[in-house]
């Protein structure tokens, strides 16, 4: 069973340092305070968000993404927002909580806004040894492992229209180390990413609109991956979409939206050399958007 854990554990450690250590869902574009947290606060209403992801489906023990997320205006120029999350890798977890505080200035007399934001994080990373029978039961390399909770903190910057934006996100800031008291088998440090993410969304006539977008993903370990995006959808109701991300995974996504309901479903198709074992990727998001309890009280008039 440990050599089954530590299979796991190399597993992880090896793709977040050749990738990312933050597992992003790949219907961002559809929430994007899920990367950025100067935008919250920048919807007419209250979107709260439910996402469920698992990776490379059909390898035991895969790493799988639950949130929860749901951000809004409070005042003039002033939004807030809050994430829950839990990801899981085999015998490995990291659960918390994020809160967020976003000012979102004006520029000019047009619709356009430069938005900032703050997130404080505190998340626990924990690895279960309560069902682990190990080869060697003395050994306590594992049955030692203690929990960590870990905080940290989150900048952004978003600038916005109607049909349009650019953002730029640095996750991680404090650059935390990592350490489960486990004879530096789960050891690790974590680093600063960068997301420059964009999009805009171009209406064809009044059935049909196309929104390409794109995020770079800069990782201060020196790694690189852009996310390239193009979404078509008909009626404002149905959607669907095509991504493609480098040296990983190509994609599509449906979805549908009414009446304040959004319903989106992804499949990735693994690229990487672990294509052999996974039969893929999916993700499944709901958001249902609830008006602006705030807003109707009247606070813009206060």
């Amino acid at each position: 069973m440990r050599r089954l854990i530590l299979i796991f554990t190399v597993l992880t450690i090896s793709w977040s340092v050749s990738s990312q250590q933050l597992i992003l869902n790949s219907q961002y574009m559809l929430n994007q305070y899920e990367i950025n947290p100067a935008v919250a606060g920048s919807s007419d209403g209250l979107p709260l968000a439910f996402t469920f992801r698992k990776l490379w489906a059909g390898i035991d023990g895969s790493p799988s993404i639950q949130t929860l997320t749901g951000h809004m205006e409070v005042a003039e120029h002033m939004g807030v927002g809050m994430r829950l999350f839990n990801v899981i890798t085999g015998p490995l977890r990291r659960s918390g909580f994020e809160a967020t505080y976003a000012y979102h200035l004006p520029l000019g007399a047009g619709d356009q806004k430069l938005a900032f934001g703050l997130s404080g994080l505190m998340y626990q990373y924990a690895l279960d040894v309560q069902n682990l029978n190990l080869e060697d039961p003395s050994d306590p390399a594992l049955l030692e492992a203690e929990n960590m909770f870990v905080p940290d903190v989150n900048f952004g910057m978003y600038f916005y229209g109607k049909d349009y934006y650019v953002g730029l996100a640095v996750p991680q800031l404090l650059s935390m180390k990592i350490d489960l008291k486990t004879d530096k088998i789960l050891e690790q440090r974590q680093v600063r990413h960068y997301f420059l993410h964009g999009g805009y969304n171009y209406r064809i006539n009044e059935q049909f609109s196309i929104e390409p977008s794109t995020l770079l993903k800069f990782i201060e370990a020196g790694i690189f991956q852009a996310d390239i995006n193009l979404r078509g959808t008909y009626m404002d109701m149905v959607s669907l979409g095509l991504s493609y991300r480098t040296s990983d995974a190509v994609g599509i996504q449906l979805g549908y939206q009414k009446d304040g309901l959004i319903f989106g479903y992804a499949f990735d198709l693994t690229l990487s050399d672990i294509r052999t074992q996974s039969a893929g990727s999916h993700e499944i998001m709901l958001i249902y958007t609830l008006s602006n309890f705030l807003r109707k009280s009247g606070y813009d008039s206060e």
